[in-house]
């Protein structure tokens, strides 16, 4: 038997208005697997009635590096939202999303800093200072090591 969808009430489909392709939106994360995150980039009914307009953010799409482990990058970033460019949908009629186009856009082009206040490029963490005498102990090691 594969009537797989049958008996069960169809599922709520968003019924808000459309995103519109190229823009930037704040999309709520609302599944992180291995192949992508989903996220949630317009609010559904107030009343839960029918549901936000989910989209797709593939794993190849999330940074300008690649990301080998989905889920712990995103676990890593340790948000609940992600800015994302909607890229439209794909063939399969999905709603497909980049946060490395916001990215790129963010490190290419500040077209007169339209409201780019609000930078996420964090500074990066200063790297611990070693005392000489732990760099004395790590290169007796690898001296060792290499015997």
């Amino acid at each position: 038997g594969r009537g797989g969808g049958r008996g069960r009430e169809p599922r709520p489909e968003y019924a808000g208005p459309d995103a519109e392709e190229g823009k930037t939106y704040s999309g709520k994360i609302t599944g992180i697997h291995n192949f992508g995150v989903f996220l949630e980039i317009l609010p559904g009914a107030e009343d839960g009635s029918t549901p936000g307009l989910e989209g797709l953010c593939h794993v190849s799409e999330l940074h300008i590096e690649r990301v080998r482990n989905c889920e712990g990058f995103i676990r890593g970033m340790n948000t609940e939202t992600l800015e994302v460019v909607y890229l439209g949908k794909n063939k399969k009629g999905q709603h497909q999303l980049s946060r490395k186009a916001v990215m790129e856009e963010r490190r290419g082009n500040s077209r007169g800093g339209g409201g780019g206040r609000r930078t996420e490029n964090k500074p990066p963490a200063p790297t611990p200072e070693m005392s000489q005498e732990e760099v004395d102990v790590i290169a007796k090691a690898i001296e060792n090591a290499t015997d």
